[in-house]
Formats: C-alpha cells, structure tokens, sequence
C-alpha cells in the first residue's frame, strides 16, 4: 500500500490543468490525474456549483444493526463483543466527469454507538468513485493536536492521538471475548487493535452504483455500510482473537490485517 500525498486541491480555488499533474495513489500503484480525466471524459458533469454531501457510515453485524457491548458469535464462533469502533478517512477524494476532487482531507468517523454522520461541502457533478485512505495522511498525522479546536477530527480531544507515539490511531478496535462458544459467563479477556503509522495507511476505492449526482445547492446522501462482523475475516485476511488480541502501533502484521478487513467490509448505497 502507498500513502497518497495531499496534492488535491479544491476545483474552485484551482484548475483542471493544475491538477492534471498530480497523482492519485492507489494501492501498489500511481495513476495520474490527467489519465483520470482521459478515461472520464466522455462522462459530461452537470452545472458546476456548491453543494453538500452527507456520508453516513452505517454499522452492523451480519446485515443487522451493530450494537456495541453485545454479545455476538464471530467466525470463529468465539463469544464476542464489541466496544469501540472508531475509523479516520482521509484525503476523501471523489472521482467523477470532470476534475477529481478533493471533499475532505481528513474526518473521523465514530461507530461505537450507530451511525455517523458527516457533511463535506462539494462541487455539483455526478460521481462516479469515491477514493480515500484509512488513517490520516502523513503530513498531518504527525501535526500537533493541540493546534486543532475542540470538535476538529484531529483535535487532542478526541481521544485518538498517541502522546507517546506522535501520531493518530487511524482505526480503534477493541472489545472482549471467549474463545469457548459454550461459555455462559461474562466476557472478561479484552482485545484492542489500534492501526496507526505511515505503514498502515492504505487506500481504497468505493464504486458509486449509477453515479451520484449533485445537483448546485444541494444536498445528496452517500450511505457506506460497514459489516463490522468482517474486521475479523476477508477472502484474504483472518484475525484468531486467540493469539492475535493487541496491535498498538506495533504488531505491523495484525495492523495490516484489520485494516485491509475494514476496508473490505464497506459496501456502498
């Protein structure tokens, strides 16, 4: 996985011939922005103007609404629960009939208790893929949080910044469980699994069925599903609570799995 540099800019503020030099990074390759507009430009955007997306994240296990601190059998059929889910996205970038634009540089996402909700003020268009990284970009990953307000995603007040470290949590993933499916106690041994550092940022793409269309002025919904019952398995990648329970910006391997997991779980309304 490669870390995308931060070279988007805001289409009201800079040309298509500014950005048509500037790479878009997806995993294990760079693609130019100019070839980007080569392969959408039979795809004419619509009038040009302000506009709001709302992004909801949407939780759930097995198809049905997450509940935090419930006791769920995982794939494994270990006894499971869940207590924290956060995740970051960073240089959210929507990908569409005309110039590639930047939506978000970073926003921090909270699913512990439900569905998170965010506002990016947007160019109207109609949009075809949503591109971003899981984690926060490495110029601002290592800014100080304390130069950030209250409510900010990177604020210190979030909760997400590794004093220690000098750096972000990209993802916060923790929660108890027994690996004895017939045990009738209560969930005592804890998992936490904290992503976070330039290694474990990787970026993904997310097809947007029919295109979303932005009329100016208005206000269009992007719902992401997230099945949070696959951070712990892929067609790719399997976490066994068992021996792999603790990730703290060290453990780059089980970092690496739960990111790539988290990733693969998103599935798009």
């Amino acid at each position: 996985p490669h870390t995308p540099r931060r070279s988007f800019a805001r289409p009201a503020t800079e040309s298509s011939n500014a950005l048509a030099d500037r790479p878009i990074m997806h995993p294990g390759k760079i693609i130019p922005i100019a070839a980007i507009l080569l392969l959408t430009a039979c795809h004419k955007p619509g009038p040009q103007g302000s506009a709001t997306l709302r992004i909801t994240l949407v939780p759930e296990w097995e198809g049905a609404p997450f509940q935090s601190h419930t006791e769920y059998s995982n794939f494994m059929d270990y006894r499971t629960s869940v207590e924290l889910v956060t995740m970051y996205f960073g240089d959210a970038a929507l990908i569409g009939g005309g110039d590639p634009l930047l939506a978000k540089d970073v926003e921090l996402f909270r699913l512990t208790d439900g569905p998170a909700t965010a506002y990016w003020q947007v160019q109207s268009g109609t949009w075809t893929t949503l591109h971003a990284g899981l984690g926060v970009p490495a110029d601002l990953n290592f800014a100080d949080p304390a130069n950030y307000p209250a409510g900010h995603p990177l604020s210190v007040d979030q909760g997400t910044y590794w004093t220690w470290a000098s750096g972000y949590r990209y993802v916060m993933f923790e929660g108890r469980y027994d690996t004895d499916p017939d045990g009738t106690g209560p969930l005592i041994t804890t998992y936490a699994i904290h992503p976070g550092k330039e290694p474990s940022y990787i970026t993904f793409d997310l097809d947007l069925p029919g295109g979303l269309e932005i009329a100016p002025g208005d206000t269009a919904d992007l719902i992401i599903h997230v099945a949070v019952d696959r951070f712990f398995h892929s067609d790719e990648h399997s976490i066994d609570l068992a021996t792999e329970n603790s990730a703290h910006g060290d453990n780059l391997p089980l970092q690496l799995k739960l990111v790539n997991n988290v990733v693969k779980s998103f599935t798009v309304q």
